[in-house]
């Protein structure tokens, strides 16, 4: 059977996250397969079997304010309305669910998020965690056709890079934290446990944009607070890395560190892991089913609050293991088993409702 995925979006963001081009290239090495970017020519005029699969409408409405945020609303209805006027599946990955940080978060909890629920017709996880938390918070998705897919691994666009990066001995341990630094992350924390070692042992890196809608105004405080003694020893960067930045940053560190409040999913981890670094997570069902993956030594848990103590056995597992020059076991999330599964759960979904019309 002949399909058309068409993805919101397919590679538009892939500067920025390349998660959906690594995903919907490997679904088209299956010639009966056909992946096109949504537009309103590619959605309205796209003729014979086809799947709706979007990723981030919150983030759609997110990015918006004032009358723009309802056009961009209403815009999500007519094209969910003709989705089920013409019964195109509705499939939406499990990307996060109703955060709090968002810009219009009030406004989606009140005209989004409960139609939404209700309109999707079928929902991809990337863990146990968010399936639990979804089908918490919508009781009704429990009836509805969903699946847990794993989040890709990001070889492909690591081995590009890496190899013309130079190869870097550190003089002493480096610790990272990277990404878009929002409050719910606790980059504060990790910054507080560093404080806690010996002056002089390590390094401790800060990389990302500071979140303009909840930044962690704890870290900027302590920040501005640091002696000149510690200044030599942290090094903060308030900007966006792009894949090269990033992939050279976390193969010049010994650690990657993610002391996040309670999340779903974590394509940072993932990338960390890519790129050969452990990591040392919060203790929470994300990271103990992501450690479950890929074994203890790759993924460390915080037990309690992050103290300078466990941080200063995190980085002597790390350091010990990189000198083995390991690799992670990343099978679990090789894109071809995810494009095979993902592929068999839009013909499933297809199926179900070519037997409901009957």
């Amino acid at each position: 059977m002949s399909l058309t995925v068409i993805a919101w979006p397919k590679r538009k963001n892939e500067n920025e996250n390349p998660y959906q081009s690594l995903l919907y290239s490997s679904l088209e090495l299956n010639n009966d397969v056909k992946v096109v970017e949504f537009s309103l020519a590619s959605y309205f005029f796209t003729r014979g079997k086809k799947v709706l699969h979007i990723h981030w409408p919150d983030v759609f409405l997110a990015t918006s304010q004032g009358v723009v945020f309802w056009i961009k609303l209403l815009f999500l209805w007519l094209v969910f309305f003709h989705a089920k006027l013409f019964k195109i599946p509705v499939i939406w990955t499990v990307h996060n669910l109703k955060r709090s940080e968002q810009r219009n978060g009030g406004l989606m909890d009140d005209y989004f998020w409960p139609r939404f629920s209700q309109r999707v017709d079928a929902l991809i996880y990337m863990t146990k965690a968010s399936k639990a938390r979804g089908e918490e918070i919508f009781n009704n998705w429990k009836k509805i056709p969903n699946i847990v897919i794993p989040h890709g691994h990001y070889d492909p666009v690591i081995k590009k890079y890496m190899k013309t990066m130079p190869t870097i001995k550190n003089d002493k341990p480096h610790i990272l934290f990277f990404g878009s630094i929002a409050k719910y992350k606790n980059a504060y924390k990790l910054l507080d446990a560093f404080l806690e070692l010996p002056s002089g042992t390590s390094i401790l890196k800060i990389k990302g944009k500071m979140c303009g809608t909840s930044p962690d105004k704890n870290l900027i405080k302590k920040l501005s607070s640091l002696s000149s003694e510690q200044q030599n020893d942290i090094i903060f960067e308030n900007r966006f890395l792009d894949d090269k930045e990033l992939i050279q940053a976390i193969s010049e560190t010994e650690l990657v560190v993610f002391p996040y409040s309670d999340v779903l999913n974590s394509g940072a981890a993932i990338f960390a892991l890519s790129v050969g670094r452990p990591i040392l997570a919060s203790n929470t069902s994300l990271f103990r089913e992501l450690q479950s993956q890929v074994g203890e030594n790759w993924v460390q848990l915080i037990d309690g609050e992050l103290d300078g103590n466990q941080l200063s056995i995190a980085i002597k597992n790390s350091c010990k293991l990189k000198e083995t020059g390991k690799q992670p076991n990343l099978s679990t999330f090789e894109w071809d088993n995810i494009a095979e599964q993902t592929l068999s759960f839009y013909r499933n979904v297809l199926d179900k409702g070519s037997k409901n019309k009957v």
